[in-house]
């Protein structure tokens, strides 16, 4: 038991020193991937990549898209603005994030474009000097139009708890 607390403690210890954030001019690759599958119903999947640029410091842009299937297939596709707010420690840092999206959503056979843009938060805690692991919370504030429908929703509504339809991924800075 000693040897392996031992071990934890010079890895964490490891992991900190490294810890970096990111910087003016640094890109970055980031995603998120979800599969789940039960029996007799059909698998459900998520791919979520983006790149982006850090214009300074503290603000980033950068395109994003998303493809996935549920009871409906969709396709995604926009561009975001980052803002990192708060540092905690050397390694760990949140930020907002504003999104601009257009979707497609098949059901059925059945296409719809969307229009979708949507505040949110998120985090991301460096492991190394170019890892970071993410995560995004739900939406704070979106709206959507579907033809000349459109939906304006503010806070979790809908989510008892706001970190069970948390996106959890990978980021990469090159």
């Amino acid at each position: 038991m000693k040897k392996t607390v031992l071990l934890l403690a010079v890895a964490f210890s490891t992991v900190i020193g490294n810890a970096q954030s990111f910087k003016k001019a640094d890109k970055f690759l980031e995603g998120t991937v979800s599969y789940t599958k039960t029996t007799d119903v059909d698998a459900e999947y998520s791919i979520n990549p983006t790149v982006g640029y850090w214009l300074t410091d503290r603000f980033a842009a950068g395109v994003t898209a998303e493809i996935g299937k549920s009871v409906e297939k969709t396709t995604s596709i926009g561009a975001f603005g980052r803002c990192q707010f708060l540092t905690v420690g050397k390694n760990i840092n949140v930020f907002s994030q504003l999104n601009v999206l257009t979707n497609t959503v098949d059901v059925a056979g059945t296409k719809t474009s969307t229009f979708n843009t949507n505040l949110g938060l998120g985090a991301y805690c460096f492991v190394s000097k170019k890892l970071a692991l993410t995560m995004n919370l739900a939406d704070l504030i979106s709206y959507s139009k579907v033809d000349s429908k459109s939906t304006l929703s503010v806070g979790f509504s809908g989510v008892n708890n706001p970190f069970s339809t948390a996106k959890f991924g990978v980021a990469y800075k090159f």
